[in-house]
């Protein structure tokens, strides 16, 4: 991964279906991938709040299918 500039920022996702964002020129953290391509911290915020529509984790969805 190469920097990014200073306040980028990358929406990423857990594989509980959690969300949140991150420092684009940080690595992701272990456990979490990269949803997005680097963007101000207020456009990963918007996107999350349009995809990440059930809060429950994907543990929960599952067992209550």
């Amino acid at each position: 991964m190469t920097r990014s500039d200073p306040g980028q920022w990358i929406s990423v996702q857990n594989n509980e279906g959690r969300w949140s964002v991150w420092p684009a020129e940080l690595p992701v953290p272990a456990g979490w991938r990269a949803m997005s391509a680097a963007a101000s911290r207020e456009a990963c915020l918007a996107e999350i709040e349009t995809r990440w529509t059930d809060p429950r984790p994907n543990s929960l969805k599952e067992a209550t299918s």
